[in-house]
């Protein structure tokens, strides 16, 4: 484990159990009988719902600067689709670039990894480059600044994982839970319009994402998080030349 580059997904678990952890945050789970009856009695969505997209150094320094691939899933549309969803305000779309880049720095770290990553809203990597069926990578540095390099360069600053936790934290525990509709009918509303939003922008082929959401218990007096497990859907590749791609 003292060698190579470090996994995208032990990546994930780790920064984001730090994160909710440090914040005093636990994680709500369901049994199955309570995913399909009881979801409203045990948790009631109080912030808006969120995606992070984590993303793995390829190249770099631990704790300087390091390289990352974007929209190089199958399809070639996850940016595209995290851009559009986070513009839409259903959902927070962010990327995660930690610059943890080998598992001995990443072994010796564990407890402040939130240190070392740094975070940015999908739609400001956007501009305007070519994203259609095309990976681009993106440089981030110590101090938050990147760049993302294709035919053009879009340049600009990511803030802190630490900071952002923060925020989300506050926002969360200030906004009253809403216990309107049961939580699967929740899940299944929301997912719906996501993938309404995806079709909408002409975005081809399914990407696969986790989502967060926080909430609160029924009293109000215990705030918590559920991680999903999200396949977006956009249009088929037959409806491509229907695609009003924007």
């Amino acid at each position: 484990m003292s060698g190579g580059l470090v996994n995208e997904k032990t990546l994930e678990l780790n920064i984001t159990h730090e994160g909710m952890s440090a914040l005093q945050i636990g994680a709500f789970g369901f049994t199955q009988q309570q995913e399909l009856l009881a979801g409203a009695d045990v948790f009631f969505p109080c912030a808006r719902p969120l995606i992070i997209q984590f993303k793995a150094a390829k190249s770099g320094v631990d704790n300087s600067k390091a390289t990352f691939y974007l929209n190089n899933n199958i399809h070639k549309n996850q940016h595209l689709t995290l851009s559009r969803i986070g513009a839409s305000g259903l959902c927070d779309a962010v990327y995660a670039f930690p610059l943890i880049v080998t598992h001995a720095f990443l072994t010796s770290n564990f407890g402040s990894l939130l240190n070392y990553t740094q975070m940015v809203h999908a739609d400001q990597l956007t501009g305007n480059l070519n994203w259609h069926d095309q990976a681009h990578s993106v440089k981030v540095l110590q101090n938050g600044g990147f760049n993302v390099r294709s035919s053009g360069t879009v340049k600009g600053y990511c803030f802190p994982a630490k900071q952002f936790f923060e925020k989300l934290a506050k926002e969360a525990r200030e906004k009253p839970a809403d216990k309107d509709e049961i939580f699967p009918e929740y899940v299944k509303r929301l997912t719906t319009r996501l993938d309404d939003t995806v079709k909408e922008a002409g975005i081809i082929g399914n990407s696969e994402h986790t989502l967060m959401i926080l909430g609160k218990n029924r009293s109000g007096t215990r705030l918590g998080y559920i991680q999903l497990y999200l396949r977006i859907e956009g249009l088929r590749k037959e409806d491509k030349e229907k695609a009003p791609f924007n």
